[in-house]
């Protein structure tokens, strides 16, 4: 397990490589006056660049700053549309791609601009897909330098910061992320109770369900789970099964023998719900089994109509929420050539929108915990998954954010590695086994994680675990 930290740097000394020889450099932005500022700026230092709509695809560098400003999804995608506009020209010659955002320039955002905070991990993840290309995102502080300042540090960087991936810039110097070995404290006693209700997303199923019930054998908490899956009870004249291709073939029998003709689709469908609703029964059973209580309720976290509902039932049912286990999210892998905007909205749904309509409704200053399941493709990159690794990378800037707020509580981020379970199934785990890289041990991740929801606010914000993929 890794804690990441941000230590100050020593510029190289060292041109962006690709930048000086580049016959042409395209910069997009989003903000004019961003934008004539920096081309400006970058002409004086000598370099050819001009300021384009969208990428001819033939210019050796391009420059991207729509972190610097808009919203969410528009920040994220558009960078993203960008780079696909550019990728064969990426994958085949090579090139320089610069990502630029202003998060605080120390990748530690105390205010809104974290929710603009996930372009690091798409630079990442263009690194793995682009390997002939250089690539760096750069943090520049433009509440606090002022645009003139924070594009003078940006050339500044251009010029001597060589080939550092991710570099943050603001008043107080040059910083770079960094991993080191951490070690959690002790469970803090009485940080969470019997009285204590924890909200968690994402919860009812899989590895994220594993952690919750190793936290209700501590705390004896109550845990209000929310996902999408309805609890399909189980057929009477069905014997328990577990196994979902075992689960087709009696569904099969029993309409043969009934006389139905039933289509695989709906075979696949029906043998999913069923087998969704008795992990669901199996993960409520398990928690009342530790001590805790437990009330599920179907909702879409990203709807926020369905959430306001939801948080009514939890309040008339358990009490006020006093913890956040923020574990819902889904993949739509695709190479960052071959991804679109809905592909995008599809995996930032549960994991930005639903944080978004959560935080609306629930005031994060009077939790007491919050956690987030993170990924370390949001840390390392990880070819196919740049939505996602964008969408954890959010996660951790968030982190940040949230516990510059509220200092004392225990907020952190868990860059989690592939687990034995969950999303993981046989043939991922034989790629990674193919790969070298270790799965994370179902319990053995369900204590980790308790470990450090229990450690307070010791406990670091941005926890890696499993970082072997990173070099796998």
């Amino acid at each position: 397990m890794r804690a990441v930290t941000y230590q100050p740097q020593i510029p190289v000394g060292r041109v962006t490589p690709g930048l000086r020889e580049a016959a042409l450099i395209e910069f997009i932005g989003s903000d004019p006056a961003h934008g004539q500022a920096i081309v400006q700026a970058m002409l004086e230092a000598g370099f050819v660049i001009r300021e384009v709509a969208q990428p001819s695809g033939q210019a050796d560098a391009l420059i991207l700053a729509h972190g610097l400003t808009g919203t969410t999804l528009d920040a994220h995608c558009g960078a993203l549309e960008a780079i696909s506009a550019q990728a064969k020209r990426f994958e085949e010659r090579g090139g320089t791609l610069i990502l630029l955002q202003d998060t605080g320039g120390r990748f530690q955002p105390t205010d809104h601009r974290a929710w603009r905070g996930g372009l690091t991990g798409l630079a990442r993840t263009a690194a793995r897909e682009f390997p002939k290309a250089t690539v760096r995102a750069i943090d520049m502080d433009i509440a606090d330098l002022g645009l003139q300042g924070a594009t003078d540090r940006l050339v500044e960087e251009l010029l001597s910061g060589g080939t550092a991936p991710c570099v943050g810039l603001s008043a107080q110097g040059r910083l770079v992320p960094a991993d080191g070995l951490a070690a959690l404290p002790g469970n803090r006693p009485g940080l969470i109770g019997s009285q204590d209700v924890i909200l968690v997303t994402g919860g009812a199923r899989g590895v994220t369900a594993d952690c919750i019930i190793e936290l209700a054998r501590r705390t004896q908490a109550r845990f209000a789970l929310l996902g999408r899956s309805a609890i399909t009870p189980w057929p009477d004249d069905l014997a328990p099964v577990t196994d979902e291709k075992a689960l087709r073939g009696a569904l099969a029998a029993r309409a043969k023998a009934k006389g139905e003709k039933v289509s695989p689709a709906a075979l696949n469908k029906e043998a999913r719900a069923l087998l969704s609703g008795a992990e669901i029964r199996s993960t409520l059973g398990a928690i009342e089994q530790a001590g805790g209580k437990a009330l599920y309720v179907p909702t879409d976290v990203a709807d926020p109509a369905a959430l306001v509902d939801a948080l009514s039932r939890i309040e008339a049912g358990l009490g006020p929420v006093t913890g956040l286990v923020h574990g819902a999210g889904v993949l739509a892998d695709k190479l960052i050539r071959e991804k679109t905007r809905d592909q995008v909205e599809k995996v930032f749904a549960p994991k930005i929108s639903g944080l978004e309509a959560i935080l609306a409704l629930i005031n994060p200053n009077q939790l007491k915990t919050i956690a987030f399941f993170s990924s370390v493709a949001a840390r390392y990159g990880n070819a196919g998954q740049a939505d996602y690794a964008m969408a954890n990378e959010i996660l951790n800037r968030m982190a940040h954010w949230l516990k510059a707020a509220n200092p004392d509580a225990a907020i952190t981020s868990l860059g989690w590695g592939p687990w034995d379970g969950g999303m993981v199934d046989e043939s991922l785990k034989a790629k990674f086994a193919e790969m070298g890289v270790s799965l994370i041990p179902r319990m053995a991740g369900a204590n980790l994680f308790a470990d450090a929801v229990l450690a307070g606010d010791a406990c670091p914000v941005e926890l890696v675990i499993g970082s072997e993929i990173a070099h796998g």
